[in-house]
């Protein structure tokens, strides 16, 4: 008896690869490879409002959507130069794919959600949410991704470091040599101790990425605090942080700063930081 063949193997060139690769056997393989979103830092080394279909604010009931790419269900599609589109008060501009025209645009509807009576997503039309519309103001719906994994750089620094009240501890102990501009994803976490709760304090805690530097960036802060309590005792706070900021190619350097409140002194440990540079070289490099 001959080995059983698959009942579907394509896109090679004889058999299901001869003339009957079409768009639905396209799309059923294309959708195994990302999902639906924005191609993250595309146009490559541009900036993020420059690129990533960014919607400039609205004006006159219209927005312009920036250079930049998507990926929806297995298609690929791009806009080159900037396109204005017209907005009604409430909504979504999405990315509208059409199967039957085979054809992918910008489109304003009036749905703001996934689900039945929201986006369409069927056998004729796929769409994905790019931007909120709720009279002037515009809501970030992209989903963006990546071609790959990205590249990540770790750094810790184990020991202990004491802040007096009031005073600010810049740890810049983090190193990249960032091949391409991209998308930056800082993670950091560390160890606040208060070393002396008879009183309440607090700390305020800061991801940074190029202190000091003309190209600095800060992440959101955390501020861990203490009840006041009985004098002499200490209570250890652990903090993790997230931030995004823009990277440029190059040497970096990225770290930790903590600022003590009032009260008595503080001491920071533990301190371990990774940075993710998202996205591809652009062609040519």
């Amino acid at each position: 008896m001959p080995a059983p063949f698959f009942d579907e193997y394509y896109p090679f060139d004889p058999g299901m690869g001869a003339g009957t690769a079409n768009a639905a056997r396209w799309r059923k393989m294309a959708n195994l490879w990302a999902p639906d979103g924005v191609v993250s830092n595309y146009p490559y080394g541009n900036t993020p409002a420059t690129s990533q279909l960014y919607a400039t604010a609205i004006t006159g009931g219209a927005t312009t959507i920036q250079q930049g790419a998507v990926f929806i269900h297995g298609y690929y599609a791009e806009i080159q130069t900037p396109q204005p589109i017209n907005v009604g008060a409430a909504g979504t501009i999405v990315a509208h794919c059409d199967f039957n025209t085979e054809k992918v645009s910008l489109l304003f509807t009036t749905a703001t959600d996934y689900g039945s009576g929201g986006f369409e997503q069927d056998l004729n039309i796929w769409e994905i949410p790019l931007w909120g519309v709720s009279g002037s103001t515009l809501t970030d719906l992209r989903n963006l991704i990546n071609p790959t994994t990205g590249i990540r750089w770790f750094a810790s620094s184990p020991g202990v470091v004491p802040v007096g009240t009031g005073a600010v501890s810049q740890n810049s102990f983090g190193l990249a040599r960032i091949p391409y501009a991209a998308q930056g994803f800082l993670h950091g976490t560390l160890l606040v101790q208060f070393n002396d709760i008879s009183q309440a304090q607090n700390a305020t805690c800061q991801l940074t990425y190029q202190w000091n530097q003309s190209d600095q960036q800060v992440s959101p802060i955390i501020t861990p605090a203490a009840a006041g309590g009985v004098s002499g005792q200490t209570i250890s706070v652990p903090v993790a942080l997230m931030g995004v900021v823009p990277v440029s190619q190059g040497r970096k350097t990225f770290g930790w700063r903590v600022t003590a409140g009032p009260g008595p002194g503080i001491s920071i440990s533990q301190m371990t930081l990774s940075l993710w540079a998202t996205g591809i070289a652009p062609v040519g490099t």
